[in-house]
C-alpha cells in the first residue's frame, strides 16, 4: 500500500517496505497526479503473461469504493504490448509494457504517466538479456504515442549492481538527476535518471 497525501498541491511520498518482484508496483502511486485522493492505493497491476488484472479500488470521499475498468489495450505489435489501468480523472494513468524477448520470455515494465513525464522503477535482480531492446521500444512509444518530454527511472542506492545499472542506462541516453529536481521527490536513498526527448530529437537532427 502506498499512501499519497496532498497538501496545497504538493505530494508527500511514503515508500512502503521493499517486497518481491511480483509486488514491485508498490511505488507506482509515487507519481500520482494531484487529483489522487489521500489513502488511494493500487493493487494487482503486474502479473504473468495474459493473466487478468484485478480491479483497482479508489476509496471515495465518503468511504465507499469505486471500481475502475480492467486493463485496456493501447497497443500491440509482434514484440510490444501496452495496456492501461486507471482511466478516470480520480486515478493515475498506469501503463504496463510487456516486450517479448523470446517464445517464453519477456521483459515487464510498470509505469505511471503524469503530465508530460513517464516514471518507471528498475525491477529488482539482473536485467534479462534483451531487456535493453524492450526499454528502447518503450522510449519510442513514449515519444511517438504518449508525446512525453521526459522519462524518469529510479532504483535504490543499496542495489549491488548500482554502478552497472548507471552505466547501462547512461549509455542509452539517461542522465543522473541532481538533488532538488522539481519533478522527483527528495529521497536520499534513491537514485533517479532521466531521458529527455528534446535532447534525443536534437541528436537525431
Amino acid at each position: 500500500t502506498v499512501t499519497v497525501l496532498v497538501v496545497r498541491r504538493k505530494i508527500r511520498f511514503t515508500f512502503p517496505p521493499r517486497r518481491s518482484c511480483a509486488t514491485r508496483r508498490r511505488a507506482l502511486l509515487l507519481w500520482a497526479p494531484d487529483c489522487i485522493a489521500p489513502g488511494s492505493r493500487l493493487q494487482g497491476l503486474c502479473g504473468a503473461p495474459d493473466a487478468p488484472h484485478p480491479l483497482t479500488k479508489i476509496p471515495g470521499g465518503r468511504g465507499t469504493g469505486r471500481d475502475l475498468p480492467l486493463s485496456v489495450p493501447l497497443h500491440k505489435d509482434e514484440r510490444l504490448t501496452v495496456t492501461q489501468t486507471g482511466s478516470t480523472s480520480a486515478a493515475p494513468t498506469i501503463l504496463h509494457f510487456q516486450y517479448q524477448l523470446s517464445e517464453r520470455r519477456f521483459s515487464c515494465w510498470d509505469t505511471v504517466l503524469a503530465g508530460d513525464c513517464l516514471y518507471l522503477e528498475i525491477p529488482s535482480g539482473a536485467l534479462p538479456e534483451g531487456s535493453k531492446e524492450g526499454l528502447t521500444s518503450l522510449l519510442e512509444f513514449a515519444e511517438e504515442r504518449l508525446k512525453v518530454s521526459y522519462v524518469f527511472l529510479w532504483f535504490y542506492k543499496t542495489r549491488e549492481d548500482r554502478l552497472s545499472i548507471t552505466r547501462t542506462f547512461h549509455y542509452m541516453g539517461f542522465e543522473m538527476v541532481k538533488p532538488g529536481h522539481p519533478l522527483v521527490p527528495a529521497r536520499p536513498d534513491v537514485l533517479f535518471m532521466v531521458y529527455s526527448m528534446e535532447d534525443s530529437s536534437s541528436d537525431e537532427e
